[in-house]
This record gives structure tokens, C-alpha cells and sequence, in this order.
């Protein structure tokens, strides 16, 4: 093969891997859904707590969902990512047992917190 060949091959591939690293940043691995990109709906039913969180952008998904508990707080967190066949629910449902839990926190939002 000649050089000019060998480097318009090498640069197809570079090209290629850094397109494949942007899709795969922008449509799999999302960024952190921050608390003004999400509403939370949250309702007490006896001893559990209700959350439903819903995308506010109708063409996000949410993924990557995280659940933590330190103490009596309980740390829930996603990632956003752009609808696609791959990611297409834009919201969460999830129960919580509402005895060990004294405030729920989702990204960098207090969502709920007991007596509030």
C-alpha cells in the first residue's frame, strides 16, 4: 500500500472511533439528571413513599438509575440521555419504606422530607 493510502485509512479510523465515542457519550452514557431537568411527584401512603419522577424534556430518557441510603437520607440519582430505541422511558416509579427514611433527595434536590 502506498503512504497517502495508509493515512487516509488512518484517518477514517481516527475519525470514526471519535464519532463512536461521542455517540456512545451522547446517547448512552448521558450526563447527570440535575434537579430542574426532573419533577417528582411524591405521595405518603401509610408506612411507604410513593416517588414518581418524570422527564422534563419529552425528548430525554431517564437511565442509570441509583438509589443510596446514608443515614435517614436517601440519595436517588440518574443519568439523561436523548430518547432512542436503545433508552425511552422518561420516567421512574419506586416505592420507599417510609420508616427509615427522613428526607429524599434526588440529584441535588430535596424532593421530600418528613413533616415537610
Amino acid at each position: 500500500m502506498e503512504d497517502a493510502t495508509k493515512r487516509r485509512i488512518l484517518v477514517i479510523a481516527v475519525a470514526l472511533a471519535i464519532g463512536l465515542g461521542v455517540m456512545a457519550k451522547l446517547f448512552v452514557i448521558g450526563e447527570p439528571a440535575a434537579g430542574e431537568q426532573v419533577s417528582c411527584t411524591v405521595a405518603e401512603t401509610g408506612a411507604q413513599i410513593e416517588l414518581r419522577v418524570d422527564a422534563v424534556e419529552s425528548a430525554m430518557a431517564l437511565r442509570g438509575w441509583r438509589c443510596r441510603q446514608e443515614g435517614d437520607t436517601l440519595y436517588i440519582s440518574a443519568r439523561k440521555v436523548p430518547v432512542s430505541p436503545l433508552f425511552h422511558e422518561g420516567h421512574y416509579e419506586t416505592a420507599v419504606d417510609g420508616k427509615t427514611v427522613e428526607k429524599i433527595v434526588l440529584g441535588d434536590k430535596t424532593v421530600w422530607s418528613r413533616g415537610a
